[in-house]
C-alpha cells in the first residue's frame, strides 16, 4: 500500500512538472523508489553513439547525481541480456553476466533490471541494485517497472520537447536569415534603381546648390557697399539657410536609400512617404514631360512598416509608370490615388501608356522578367517581396480606357 501511494504521487508530479525541470523530478523518483525497496543504489542505463551512459544517478547515503558503483562494462553486458521487454531480476551475484572466472570487486551482487520501452528510450533499463546477495519481493519489481514506464514516458517528453525547440529555432534562423536576404535584395534593387536616376537626382541636388552660390553672391554684394543693404544681405543669407535645409533633406533622403539597413517597423503615414519620393522623381518627372496627379487624403490612416522600403516600393512603381507613358501620343500622365476601404490602406498608380500584354499580367512579378530593353526583372519581383513582408499583397490590371493600373494593399493601423 504504500509503494502503491508512494507511485501515484511521483507519477503526479512527473505530469505536472515543466519539461525544463523534468530531471530534477526523474532524479527524486529514482531516489525515492530506490530508497523504499531498500536498494543501494540505482540509475538509468542508455546506449548512445559514445558507449553507454549513465543518468540520474542515486546512491544510499549520497546526493542524487553522484557516481554509482556500475561499470559501463557491466551495464553493457546487461543490456545485452534485456530482450522482448523482459524484466531481469537476480538475487546473488553468480547470475550477473561476467566474461572473468571472478566477478569485478564493482559488481553488484543482485538487482532489478527493467528495460525502457517508450520512443527514444528504447534500448535503455532502470537498474536497482543492491551490494549484497537478497530475494526481490514481488511488489519490489512490480514498482521498479511502474517506475520504469513513468521514467520512459517522461524522458521521451524532454526528447520530443527537444526536438520542437530545434525545430522553432531552426525555423527562426531560417527567418532570419531569410530577412537578411530580403533586406540585401532591396538595398540592391534600391542601389540599381537610384544609380539609374543619378542625372535626375544630381540635377534635383544642383537646384539648391545653385541658390546658396548665387545668394551668397548676393549677400557679399550687399554688404560691400558703400552703405551696406544689410536687410538685403539678411534676406539673401535667410534663403540661403533654406536652401541649405533643402539640400541637406535631398542628401538626408539619398543616403537613408543608399544605406543597407534592418528592417525598422514603425507608424507611417502614407501622403508624406509619396510626397517624399516624388520630390525626389520631381526633375525626371519635368525631363520627361510626365504629368503627375495626387490624389491622396490627408486623413488617411497610418499603417506599420519600414520607411525606405515602402518609399522604394513607391518610387519603383513610379518610375515604371513615367517609363512606360514614353513614346505615347497625347498626354503623358500618371496618377496616384489613395483611399482605405475596411481598415486596409489602398494606393493605386495609374499610367496612360500602352498598357500590359494579357499573357505577361500573370508573369509580372517573377523573378527576371522585364519588358524592358535592358531591365534586369528584379524591381517588381523586390516589390511584391517588400509589400507581402509588410503583410499586404500588389497586383497589376489593364486600365479601362488605357494605360496600366498598379495596386497594392497594406493593412492599416487601427484607431485606438
Amino acid at each position: 500500500a504504500a509503494l502503491a501511494t508512494l507511485l501515484l504521487r511521483i507519477s503526479a508530479a512527473l505530469i505536472r512538472t515543466p519539461r525544463h525541470r523534468l530531471g530534477g523530478a526523474i532524479d527524486d523518483a529514482v531516489a525515492e523508489v530506490a530508497g523504499a525497496v531498500a536498494a543501494d543504489c540505482a540509475l538509468v542505463a542508455r546506449r548512445e553513439s559514445r558507449g553507454v551512459v549513465q543518468h540520474h544517478l542515486w546512491e544510499r547515503g549520497r546526493r542524487n547525481g553522484s557516481a554509482c558503483t556500475l561499470s559501463s562494462d557491466i551495464l553493457a553486458a546487461i543490456l545485452g541480456r534485456l530482450h522482448g521487454g523482459r524484466t531481469l531480476v537476480w538475487g546473488n551475484r553468480d547470475e550477473f553476466p561476467s566474461a572473468r572466472e571472478e566477478p569485478p570487486s564493482d559488481q553488484p551482487a543482485s538487482g532489478i533490471f527493467v528495460p525502457l520501452q517508450v520512443g527514444v528510450t528504447r534500448g535503455g533499463m532502470l537498474a536497482v541494485v543492491a551490494r549484497a546477495p537478497r530475494s526481490w519481493p514481488a511488489d519490489a519489481v512490480e514498482a521498479t517497472e511502474r517506475l520504469a514506464e513513468m521514467l520512459a514516458a517522461a524522458l521521451d517528453r524532454i526528447a520530443n520537447q527537444s526536438a520542437v525547440t530545434r525545430e522553432q529555432e531552426g525555423r527562426r534562423s531560417a527567418e532570419a536569415e531569410t530577412r537578411v536576404l530580403r533586406e540585401h535584395l532591396a538595398h540592391a534593387g534600391r542601389v540599381t534603381m537610384l544609380g539609374e536616376l543619378a542625372a535626375s537626382l544630381a540635377h534635383e541636388l544642383n537646384q539648391p546648390l545653385t541658390a546658396i552660390y548665387t545668394n551668397a553672391q548676393a549677400a557679399e554684394r550687399f554688404l560691400d557697399r558703400k552703405r551696406p543693404a544689410i536687410c538685403d544681405a539678411l534676406g539673401a543669407l535667410q534663403d540661403l539657410g533654406q536652401d541649405c535645409r533643402r539640400a541637406g533633406e535631398v542628401l538626408g533622403r539619398l543616403r537613408k536609400m543608399f544605406r543597407r539597413h534592418e528592417t525598422e517597423r514603425v507608424h507611417l503615414a502614407v501622403g508624406p512617404l509619396i510626397e517624399h519620393v516624388l520630390r525626389l522623381l520631381h526633375e525626371d518627372a519635368v525631363a520627361r514631360g510626365v504629368d503627375v496627379v495626387l490624389d491622396v487624403p490627408p486623413d488617411l490612416p497610418l499603417v506599420n512598416g519600414d520607411c525606405v522600403q515602402l518609399e522604394q516600393v513607391v518610387m519603383n512603381l513610379l518610375v515604371n509608370a513615367f517609363d512606360a507613358v514614353m513614346g505615347v501620343d497625347g498626354a503623358r500622365e500618371v496618377t496616384v490615388r489613395a483611399s482605405a476601404p475596411d481598415d486596409v490602406l489602398a494606393l493605386s498608380i495609374a499610367d496612360t501608356g500602352p498598357g500590359i500584354s494579357p499573357g505577361d499580367l500573370d508573369r509580372i512579378f517573377e523573378p527576371f522578367f522585364t519588358r524592358k530593353p535592358n531591365g534586369m526583372g528584379m524591381g517588381l519581383s523586390i516589390c511584391r517581396t517588400i509589400v507581402e513582408a509588410h503583410g499586404g499583397r500588389i497586383g497589376a490590371r489593364n486600365g479601362r480606357e488605357r494605360g496600366s493600373v498598379f495596386e497594392l494593399r497594406l493593412p492599416a493601423v487601427k484607431a485606438h
